[in-house]
């Protein structure tokens, strides 16, 4: 079978020295492009068309994940080996071809249930998308059309958006392997809001003392602000120095946020105003100067005094997130003086889940439904206090940051189908005061 593991770092120039017993070693100059995903055949042979793809993807395209593209070259190449068939063989008969006999494959795993028809669908995409840089790259040659891995096809989707008069649809290029991901028939969403009910809001403050203070506080920031888990992870003292009381309201602040002026990382960087509640600020005010996490920013302000020095031993998304830190002090920063990241955060999540699934089983939520619980619960708050729910929609889009309406609207399709989800805002008041008075560990 294929392995895949993961090197520390990766530069583009490098030098070759040899040694003064003979041997020669690699030693780096500049272009440190971070950690890469290297995969293996199974004879432990270096897979050379599939790594120089990933090495494409990460040097020029510059991605910042190469997680599902590695996983799914992963796939393929297990699926490879297992037929015993070459990834560069393409026989006239398409069912005789590995890209159509991958594509059966996953489509026979959806149906047994072994894997999601979204997986499926980002597999087959990453193959074609492989074999499309194969063939411009000249690692494929095809002498004609009946030898090309998969057909080209052209299709027309609907147009949704408010200029749907206009223009009502638009032609998009997709191939005869892509496998279609069945909308939820309710929302006509992909993938379904799951906020947290009532019970399980409950279920979760009574285990939150058992978490780290700092869990504990990045848990009650998604829910009271809707950030994602990226923009908890980087929230900046210069961001909580943004706050400002709302006029109509005495218990919430505005908060702004944004990669230029404050370092917190937003989706498609859009800087945007935030609101959080007075009682969550003061607790986040207080931790900024407690001795705990005092003692963790001078472990980060001497890693950044010697930042010169260790750029060869780092790993490449770890510089960037202490250069960030530079120009703006993280407010969550690790034991050993790190940067908190969102991948941190969700390992934390993933153990406080576990412990809260032994007693609980169905207490499958992810990190990111703490952000859809605040929507849906703010959003019916704001209905209730009968604005207009074109303008409920504006402020819930705003405070998100939503980049398309359809993403803000699937709300209140939720909440039209979901009546036990229709109570007040305040129940997220009471469950953050709540929290906030357990006993800091």
């Amino acid at each position: 079978m294929a392995y895949l593991v993961h090197s520390n770092n990766v530069f583009k120039q490098t030098e070759l020295l040899q040694l003064d017993g003979g041997s020669f070693h690699c030693a780096p100059i500049k272009g440190n492009i971070g950690s890469l995903p290297t995969l293996f055949t199974q004879d432990g042979k270096f897979n050379h068309e599939a790594n120089s793809y990933l090495f494409y993807l990460k040097a020029i395209k510059q991605a910042k994940d190469l997680s599902p593209c590695a996983q799914a070259l992963n796939a393929y190449y297990q699926f490879l080996d297992d037929e015993q068939i070459s990834w560069d063989y393409f026989p006239p008969v398409k069912r005789l071809k590995p890209t159509y006999r991958f594509c059966s494959h996953l489509r026979k795993q959806i149906k047994n249930g072994e894997i999601a028809h979204s997986t499926a669908s980002i597999r087959m995409n990453q193959v074609i998308n492989f074999y499309k840089w194969l063939l411009y790259e000249g690692y494929l040659k095809i002498k004609n059309e009946k030898e090309a891995p998969f057909v080209v096809e052209y299709t027309s989707i609907q147009t949704t958006g408010m200029l749907a008069h206009i223009s009502p649809s638009f032609i998009v290029q997709t191939t005869d392997l892509r496998i279609k991901v069945p909308k939820d028939a309710s929302t006509n969403n992909i993938r379904p809001l799951m906020p947290l009910s009532k019970e399980f809001l409950d279920i979760l403050t009574s285990y939150l003392p058992r978490a780290s203070e700092e869990l504990r506080m990045q848990v009650l920031i998604s829910i009271d602000t809707g950030l994602r888990i990226g923009e908890v992870a980087t929230l900046s003292l210069d961001a909580l120095d943004t706050a400002t009381p709302l006029a109509e309201s005495e218990h919430r602040y505005e908060l702004c946020i944004s990669p230029q002026l404050n370092g917190v990382q937003t989706k498609y960087g859009k800087a945007r105003r935030i609101e959080i509640s007075a009682q969550l600020l003061s607790v986040l005010n207080e931790y900024r100067t407690s001795e705990r996490r005092l003692r963790r920013a001078s472990k980060l302000n001497i890693k950044l005094e010697n930042l010169a020095e260790l750029t060869l031993t780092l790993r490449q998304e770890t510089i960037e997130a202490l250069e960030l830190s530079v120009r703006h002090e993280p407010l969550f920063i690790s034991e050993q003086g790190n940067p908190i990241s969102g991948k941190s955060i969700e390992a934390r999540w993933t153990d406080l889940r576990t412990m809260i699934k032994k007693i609980y089983p169905a207490f499958n939520h992810r990190f990111h439904d703490l952000r859809s619980s605040y929507g849906t619960y703010r959003l019916n708050d704001l209905l209730d206090a009968n604005l207009p729910v074109v303008d409920c929609m504006e402020l819930l889009m705003g405070w998100m940051g939503h980049r398309h309406e359809a993403t803000t609207w699937k709300y209140l399709r939720f909440l039209n189908r979901k009546e036990t989800f229709k109570v007040k805002f305040g129940i997220l008041d009471s469950i953050m005061h709540e929290a906030l008075g357990g006993d800091n560990e």
